[in-house]
């Protein structure tokens, strides 16, 4: 999932940006796609700073927690989760303070219900300060071939789990729906009967506001296609 809609009044016109409101309805929007494939009965919650400036939205967050989300178990009813889902995005205004943004987010998975032990984790930051992508993924894993290949190769003999695989960029990142689909796929966890069209109705919004975004950033190579398209002259 992610944000990226105008804020308007009446006839069109801009009215003052709403963090609080978009980071509560994005939160709704987590809660139903969750509990309508893999959770049940959890609530994703969003609160803001002090100077309304970001916000923060997960599971069992609080004004004065630490960073860290409540891990979410992934089961139905009173059955033991096998895994548990940890999920924390941030969100602010974008520089022309028009839409909302993503500043950054972390979707990972572990095997404790305290999150002791991590899976694997996709990260996303925006504007990240090293060198390392902007949206990446590491897996927390290894094998004889991978620890091989970084004794021979690798920067120090650096682990699988430190290394920072690409993951499509700032626009095209994964999103929680991909990581549910996997969950369901590979059987990690169940998935309610209708889960697939819950996440592909997702997939699809997350996509189109993206594709908005791009529109808005390059305008002149939206026009080119639309005129290669015969749709404008």
């Amino acid at each position: 999932m992610g944000r990226g809609r105008r804020t308007t009044g009446d006839r069109g016109a801009l009215t003052r940006f709403d963090l609080r409101a978009e980071a509560d309805k994005f939160a709704a929007e987590l809660t139903t796609l969750l509990n309508n494939t893999v959770t049940d009965g959890i609530r994703i919650v969003a609160v803001t700073d002090k100077g309304g400036q970001q916000a923060r939205i997960g599971y069992g967050i609080s004004p004065s927690d630490l960073p860290s989300p409540t891990m979410i178990p992934l089961a139905f009813g009173a059955k033991t989760p096998r895994l548990y889902l940890g999920l924390l995005y941030r969100m602010a205004v974008d520089d022309a303070g028009r839409y909302p943004m993503i500043r950054s987010s972390v979707m990972y998975l572990s095997p404790d219900a305290d999150g002791a032990s991590t899976l694997l984790h996709y990260d996303y930051e925006r504007d990240k300060a090293d060198d390392y992508p902007e949206a990446h993924l590491q897996v927390c894993a290894t094998s004889p071939e991978w620890e091989e290949a970084m004794r021979s190769y690798g920067p120090r003999g650096r682990p699988l789990k430190k290394l920072h695989l690409p993951v499509g960029g700032r626009r095209f990142r994964p999103i929680v729906e991909d990581l549910i689909e996997f969950l369901v796929t590979e059987q990690l966890a169940p998935g309610r009967k209708n889960w697939k069209t819950h996440v592909d109705r997702g997939r699809q919004g997350f996509e189109e506001r993206q594709l908005r975004a791009a529109v808005r950033r390059h305008p002149e190579i939206a026009l080119a296609i639309l005129r290669e398209e015969g749709r404008i002259t």
